[in-house]
């Protein structure tokens, strides 16, 4: 069965890549020969007008997405039946929102910076720019580095509601806007964007790169979007999705020398290089430190990774439902959506945007955070508020929810979710 898993995953993801192809060829013209049935496949939703919001709105949305991920917290924190009213949970969430996971490498880079040598040198696969937040904030907690974290963390998840409120209302009516907001709130592991991780702030950058990208704002969107290839490896993929807007904003007029702007995205990711460069005298120095314990991290065929998560959920099955079924799960569930929208006329940007994003997730080995890494793929939550019956919408999201509240619940716990 294992092997079966590889196979689809991995087959699929090659189908998707090239329906999805030779769909842009077709787009743009260079793909003159129409195969039969290919209106199926080619046939792309026109954008409709833009969506007003006022800043009411956008005051709503910051203010929402916090909200929801506040009480749910809470009120996983009462499953766990302890005493000591709100500040004892404050105490409990801070515990576990800073000490847990990731959180003390990042606030380690945040306070020392990198080292060159010892044991610490590892850090270096965390990318600079969330720690270098943490550290700017900190001049304002008066060098408390564990709020500075909280804080970037949250400023941008409220950010995130706003931004996404204006980047969907560019590409749906106003309700579906909404709901795409929506479904990014209660995303299963969304709880992560309120502690020290990256999620949040790497959030807001795609966000913002593609907010302007639409706009033809290239320059502005190619410093966004290097800063979020500064932050993950993953913020890379916003050149092929901008590129993609750019190339049909160039049919239909000429770009000026601001469209160059497109190359701080990958000049974003060469900054990390060079970071790597200057501590260690090679600029791919992280590589050998993620192959390393404790990550043991390389990068494999995704078809061979899936097959590795089954194996290791049967093996481990006091670690499946918290990593390895739901890394598998969400691959083809995210994968059947990209699927449906390239039969349903989703905008290609979407496409590309999600395909991207989930293929180079998962070509990762020894993955133990997938479902987190899943919270950015922002196109996933607007393919769901496309869903026309309103009902599946609600059902849907009623799922997510119920699912948020339980892994909240688990990660409040102390379960090894990360």
């Amino acid at each position: 069965m294992a092997q079966v898993i590889g196979w689809l995953g991995g087959g699929g993801m090659i189908a998707f890549v090239l329906i999805l192809a030779l769909r842009c060829l077709a787009l743009l013209g260079w793909m003159p020969v129409s195969l039969p049935g290919w209106k199926v496949f080619r046939w792309e939703e026109p954008l409709p007008h833009p969506s007003r919001f006022s800043r009411r709105d956008y005051a709503a949305a910051f203010v929402a997405v916090l909200a929801v991920q506040w009480a749910v917290l809470f009120f996983a924190w009462l499953t766990l039946n302890q005493s000591g009213g709100f500040e004892a949970f404050l105490t409990h969430f801070w515990q576990r929102f800073t000490q847990a996971g990731d959180s003390p490498h990042y606030l380690f880079i945040a306070q020392n910076g990198y080292v060159p040598s010892g044991e610490d040198a590892k850090w270096i696969v965390f990318y600079p720019l969330y720690p270098l937040c943490i550290r700017l904030m900190s001049l304002f907690t008066g060098g408390n580095f564990e709020l500075a974290g909280i804080l970037v963390s949250q400023l941008c998840w409220g950010g995130c509601g706003a931004v996404a409120l204006s980047l969907a209302g560019r590409w749906l009516p106003r309700a579906q806007a909404v709901w795409a907001v929506g479904f990014l709130a209660v995303y299963p592991f969304a709880f992560f964007s309120m502690g020290v991780y990256t999620e949040s702030l790497f959030l807001l950058l795609c966000l913002g790169c593609m907010r302007l990208a639409l706009t033809g704002r290239w320059g502005w969107a190619g410093l966004l979007g290097g800063l979020a290839a500064l932050c993950r490896t993953q913020g890379m993929v916003l050149l092929l999705p901008v590129l993609w807007l750019w190339l049909r904003a160039r049919k239909n007029s000429r770009q000026g020398p601001k469209s160059l702007g497109l190359l701080l995205i990958p000049a974003g990711w060469g900054g990390y290089l060079a970071c790597n460069r200057l501590l260690f005298g090679d600029w791919f120095a992280f590589l050998e430190f993620q192959a390393a314990p404790p990550w043991y991290q390389t990068t494999k065929w995704i078809g061979e990774n899936l097959t590795q998560h089954w194996n290791l959920a049967l093996q481990y099955p006091g670690l499946a439902s918290f990593i390895y079924w739901p890394q598998v799960v969400l691959y083809f569930a995210v994968l059947a959506l990209l699927f449906w929208g390239l039969f349903t006329g989703a905008r290609t940007e979407w496409l590309i945007w999600g395909g991207a994003y989930l293929g180079m997730t998962y070509l990762a080995g020894w993955m133990i955070s997938g479902p987190r890494y899943l919270l950015s793929c922002l196109p996933v939550f607007f393919l769901l508020a496309r869903i026309r019956p309103i009902w599946l919408r609600a059902a849907l999201g009623g799922l997510s929810a119920m699912a948020l509240f339980a892994y909240g619940a688990l990660y409040m716990q102390g379960q090894a979710i990360m």
